[in-house]
This record gives structure tokens, sequence and C-alpha cells, in this order.
């Protein structure tokens, strides 16, 4: 296969840097190489660098994103042609509306069929490396690749196939009109989740085991305090302070339970019992977006829709579109 691809600075390359945009691991070189390095190198997709990200991925849950759309940035380099691909994770959704402002598509694969092993950790509950291509062909035809089962990853299964999912080719399409339930609070949602295991997942980095370490501090907790404080941008101290806020024992019944029992709800108000998929427009686009993520659905963002699907479609596909047939 003759792609040329780039990988953002979370997946683990082996000798090479691994910042995930973050001071803190501005000298990390991987000891590994990801599985989806493994696959993509296996079947002579030539990956020819690294593409920048914001820190942790962080940025998109607060404001705007900024590096991705740099020439070396994940967006940038297939909307300027020096890759055909690009892998990410993008698990606010953002990114995703990003390649849609470049004319570009995001796949966002179902969670558990592509492996996070050598994948720096964000949001573990939503981590999962996605595509970004200028063709739906282009991304499916890699997303085929780096399917594969791997022990490593505790959450995939050994039965699944990614030939289970159907293309919706030659298929008898019925359409209806759906509005969804909760979209109002999908990125509230969203913000609580992420910076819940955002916080825990960035504890690791406290200037002992490895990463940035402080100069001139007195005692472990001053080398904890200086080493964060000098290393982690403001988004990523904002998600750590909020994250500590709602799992705090005050506070863990009133937002994190509460978001954690909203985020079934939103699964179940999809109605996936009725419709194999779903689409939107515009912010209803941004919206289904941030859904598949918390759903952990696939999806398929373009210029102008968004589409959620259903794992396993009939020959009958039944389509509902977010403000009537028309979307």
């Amino acid at each position: 296969m003759n792609y040329k691809a780039i990988i953002s600075n979370s997946i683990m390359q082996k000798g090479k840097l691994a910042t995930a945009g973050s001071k803190m691991l501005e000298d990390f070189i991987s000891p590994i190489n990801a599985n989806v390095v493994e696959l993509l190198e296996a079947a002579n997709v030539k990956i020819i660098g690294t593409g920048e990200s914001d820190e942790f991925g962080i940025s998109g849950l607060f404001g705007e994103l900024t590096d991705v759309f740099a020439d070396d940035g994940v967006v940038g380099a297939v909307a300027s042609g020096k890759a055909d691909v690009a892998l990410c994770n993008d698990y606010t959704g953002s990114i995703s509306y990003a390649t849609a402002s470049k004319a570009l598509c995001y796949i966002h694969p179902t969670y558990g069929t592509v492996s996070r092993y050598g994948v720096i950790p964000a949001v573990s509950s939503i981590d999962q490396v996605g595509i970004i291509c200028k063709s739906p062909e282009a991304g499916f035809d890699v997303l085929k690749i780096i399917a594969e089962y791997d022990a490593k990853d505790g959450v995939m299964s050994p039965e699944f196939s990614a030939a289970k999912n159907s293309s919706g080719e030659g298929n008898d399409i019925r359409t209806a009109e759906f509005e969804p339930k909760f979209a109002e609070v999908y990125t509230q949602i969203m913000q609580i989740l992420c910076c819940a295991e955002l916080s825990n997942n960035i504890s690791r980095y406290d200037g002992v085991k490895f990463g940035y370490r402080a100069k001139d501090y007195n005692g472990l907790q001053e080398l904890y305090v200086k080493t964060r404080t000098e290393a982690f941008g403001e988004d990523t101290k904002l998600a750590a302070i909020l994250g500590t806020m709602v799992l705090s024992n005050e506070n863990y019944s009133r937002f994190y339970d509460k978001a954690m029992r909203l985020r079934r709800q939103i699964m179940e108000s999809l109605n996936f019992d009725t419709y194999d998929v779903v689409i939107g427009r515009g912010a209803e686009s941004a919206s289904l977006a941030v859904a598949s993520r918390l759903c952990g659905l696939p999806s398929v963002t373009t210029h102008d829709c968004t589409y959620v699907a259903n794992v396993g479609c009939e020959s009958v596909l039944k389509v509902a579109c977010i403000g009537g047939e028309s979307a």
C-alpha cells in the first residue's frame, strides 16, 4: 500500500520522540513501537514523521485547537498533501471537526477496534486511534490494516472482526427524522469525564521516574509542584484541577457519578434498536462527534456531515437524520 502516513506525537515509535505535545515529555524517547506502528510498517505504509498536536489533546475541550493546523500538525500535514493519512487520538471530537473545516475526513473507529498499546493515555474510556484522510476510501484502507486484535490492549476482543462492520453499499436505505435527547449537555458530560480521567493519567508525571524535572527544589512535595507548574500548559492544569474536584468525596456523586449515568442515557437515547445510522450537519455534526466518543460508537466526519453508526447493519439500512430527511 503506497500511502504516506503521519502519526501524532502521542503515538510511540521506537527511538523517536513521543511528547504528546507537552513540555513534560519534551525529551522522552519511546522505547517501543505502538501496535499501530507495527501494523503500518508490516503493510509497507511509509511513516514519514510525527505530527504536532495540542498537549495531551486537551485544548479542544476548553478552547481553539492550534498545533493541529500547522504544516507539521496532524491536520495540516494531510491538508497540505505532505501525508495521505494521519493517525491520532481525538477523544473530544474537536480534531474531527477541524478536519471538516479543511474539507478532510475523520474516521473514528468503534471503541476497542484499534489497539491503544503504545499510545500515551489521556482519557482511557474514550482513547481510540482515528484516521485523518482526504477520502473515506483511503481511511478505511488504513483502518483495515490497524484493526487487528492485540492482547496487550485489555479492552479488545479476540472475536472482533472488522468485516462485521457493513459499509452500507447496496443496501436499501430508509430515512426518518430524529431529534436527539440530552444534546444540550453533551459538552458538559465530556468535560467532566475527560477531566476526571486525564487528571488520573497525568498523575504519573511527577518529575521522579521520567520526563521533565524542575530544578532548585526543597523536598519531594516542592519537586512535584514545581515540575508540574513549569511543564504543564494552562489547559492541562485546568483539566487536572477540575478532574480532582469532580472525583473528590464531596463532589463524586454530584458530578462524576451523575455524568456516568447520563452517559448511559445518551447511548440509549440514540435509538440504535431502531436506526443503523444517525446523520447530523453543522452544529449537529459537532454534537454527534461528541456523542460517538461518549458512547464508543464508530463515526465518520466529512466536510458537511457526521455519521454515527451501529455495528452490523442488515440489508435494509435505516437512517435517522437530525433536523429532517433533507439532512
